[in-house]
């Protein structure tokens, strides 16, 4: 579903959800450096915008 700015409301919740999963697990590891979160959330919006639902 979409509104009226084109946002499907479904993708931006899934990637809202899996950001803050990343975000979340990095905080407890400490793991990844900025520039990798950097990658690791520019590759979760591009892979949900491919996503049909």
């Amino acid at each position: 579903m979409s509104n009226e700015n084109g946002i499907n409301e479904k993708k931006l919740s899934a990637m809202m959800y899996k950001i803050l999963e990343a975000e979340e697990q990095n905080l407890r590891t400490r793991a990844k450096t900025n520039d990798d979160m950097v990658e690791t959330i520019r590759r979760i919006i591009m892979d949900e915008t491919r996503k049909n639902y």
